[in-house]
């Protein structure tokens, strides 16, 4: 999607806090928007589609015959310009201090904000269709992982798993100096945002 009309770009990133691996026991995180770099991306749009298959009800009948895939979308919590567009997952212990990280983390989902971008939506915001739908099927997640070599977990891991992942938000940090390199990509092979991103060249001057 092309810079909406009357859009002037700021000097801030924000840093979208990934999911944590353990949702991957008895789901799975689809990334949308692969290969987006430096396209315009809206407050609300999906950015990646979390999946489970399989029934809300824990029995063997309703495994044979209501088993389906469900499926959830994690929305943007900001409006801005990609420029990375993979959402990571991260180790539960990695997320716990996500919130009081002091420096940009390395290759996360990273959004350049307008100038007048309001206050990003919150992790809760992210996160809590996809925490609903594990716990509509905690019951894969009390049994070994179809998928991975994970163990049962118990409902206590369950809920700090939710309740982790509901408690991180997005970080705003100054584009430069860590986005310089995405920066000048983007000049080059996307020059008509040139216009659009020219002062933070000045700035860094």
């Amino acid at each position: 999607m092309d810079i909406p009309n009357g859009i002037t770009i700021g000097s801030k990133v924000a840093v979208i806090p990934g999911y944590a691996s353990g949702f991957t026991h008895s789901g799975s995180v689809i990334d949308l928007l692969n290969k987006q770099n430096y396209c315009w991306i809206n407050r609300g749009d999906p950015i990646a589609e979390f999946k489970i298959n399989g029934s809300y009800n824990n029995n063997v009948l309703s495994r044979l015959i209501a088993s389906k895939v469900h499926s959830v979308y994690v929305p943007s919590p900001v409006s801005g310009l990609l420029l990375n567009t993979k959402l990571k997952d991260e180790t539960l212990s990695y997320l716990e201090d996500w919130n009081s990280l002091k420096a940009p983390p390395l290759v996360n989902f990273d959004v350049l904000l307008p100038d007048d971008e309001p206050k990003p939506e919150t992790g809760k915001y992210m996160y809590k269709n996809m925490c609903n739908l594990a716990r509509q099927m905690s019951h894969y997640y009390y049994k070994n992982s179809r998928y991975w070599s994970m163990e049962a977990f118990s409902p206590d891991i369950l809920t700090r798993l939710i309740d982790v992942q509901l408690s991180v938000n997005p970080l705003i940090f100054d584009v430069l100096p860590k986005w310089a390199d995405h920066l000048d990509e983007a000049r080059i092979n996307k020059p008509e945002l040139r216009p659009y991103i020219k002062h933070i060249r000045a700035i860094e001057n």
